[in-house]
């Protein structure tokens, strides 16, 4: 048994989900001016919840030193400059086409969005477009079209540094590595002050190294495997989703009442369990697993257009839905239509295939 691509695209499947609710509803001014019925939870219960799904990015994460790490471990290390070339190009070929989607969008419907953009030096504004079109703002610290743009800062730096981090891991071990893991982010944080932009750009790299280690030794699938009862499928898959779920709400209480200091460990650790219990727990069971995978399939469209209709363009009809799950299953279905529509708009115009012969070449 192997952890696949469809398991891949489950828990990404989950990952959009929380990373959909989590930016409704994470704090009390992504809704205020609206009245919400937040039914069938109270409005405090629902922000915790939301904010515990700040883990979406971690998961993300994790499933990059995953599934990165089986790609290198096939890969001879004269191949993984072409590998980084390729993985970074699929990336963002993918962020391009949306990026000049939302440009025209943004310049037809509401082109005050573009004042993001504005300088009283037109070099300036050219650079502010360029950095955010490279997925470089967040790392630069420049303006940026939509806000959730910052994590294609983060998806290019794993993909520049999983090859390093791969072969230093080879070479001294997980305990090694997770210890000066620890002791980098610890003076990484101090040194910027817990400034959030800048500590996103490290704060998951334990994060991405259980990913590492857990594709190395195949934990996820041993620990599927695994038999609590050894003579009773059905028991056993009971009891596990019994343990698994009471540890998994036991873990949400805990990481929100947890130091902000040790984030970097809590939000290794956590998402690394809730991914463990994606593919324990939900994978086998049938149309659920269907309806994730398709989800985890469109999750990278659904998080870079999401927000242009959130925060922009659909905001006083999400929010004026009156119900946090209307708003929530009605923004779900919204943007997993759009990621449709984008992907035929690739088809129709020939952009996949002429990414495709590019991607030919490298």
């Amino acid at each position: 048994m192997q952890f696949s691509k469809q398991d891949t695209a489950l828990v990404k499947g989950v990952a959009i989900l929380m990373m959909l609710a989590h930016h409704c509803f994470e704090n009390p001014y992504r809704y205020a001016g609206y009245e919400l019925n937040f039914f069938p939870f109270t409005e405090s219960q629902t922000v915790e919840i939301a904010s515990f799904f700040k883990i979406c990015v971690a998961l993300f994460v994790f499933l990059s030193g995953y599934g990165i790490t089986k790609s290198l471990e096939n890969t001879p290390r004269d191949g993984y400059a072409k590998q980084v070339c390729r993985r970074s190009f699929s990336l963002m070929s993918g962020f391009w086409f949306i990026f000049v989607l939302c440009i025209i969008s943004a310049a037809i419907i509401m082109p005050s969005m573009l004042k993001v953009y504005s300088s009283p030096n037109a070099i300036s504004i050219a650079m502010f477009v360029l950095y955010d079109l490279l997925g470089l703002s967040a790392l630069f610290g420049t303006p940026t079209l939509l806000s959730t743009w910052w994590y294609m800062s983060l998806a290019l730096i794993i993909i520049a540094l999983m090859p390093a981090l791969h072969c230093f891991y080879k070479k001294f071990g997980a305990i090694v590595t997770f210890i000066l893991t620890f002791l980098f982010c610890g003076v990484i944080r101090k040194a910027f002050n817990d400034d959030i932009v800048n500590f996103n750009m490290i704060r998951w790299l334990f994060t991405l190294e259980l990913g590492m280690v857990s594709a190395d030794k195949n934990l996820l699938v041993k620990i599927r495997e695994f038999k609590i009862i050894k003579k009773c499928g059905a028991a056993d898959y009971i009891l596990k989703l019994v343990v698994y779920t009471a540890i998994l709400f036991a873990l949400g209480y805990g990481r929100q009442h947890m130091d902000y200091s040790i984030s970097y460990i809590r939000d290794g650790l956590i998402p690394m369990f809730v991914g463990i219990y994606c593919y324990t727990v939900l994978s086998p069971v049938p149309g659920l697993r269907n309806v994730l995978q398709f989800l985890g399939k469109h999750s990278m469209n659904m998080f870079l257009s999401h927000t242009i209709l959130r925060t922009y363009f659909l905001k006083d009809f999400l929010y004026g839905l009156k119900y946090s799950l209307l708003t929530f299953f009605v923004l779900l279905a919204l943007s997993l239509i759009l990621s449709v529509l984008i992907d035929l708009l690739k088809k129709f115009t020939g952009y996949d295939k002429l990414c495709a012969k590019i991607m030919s070449k490298i």
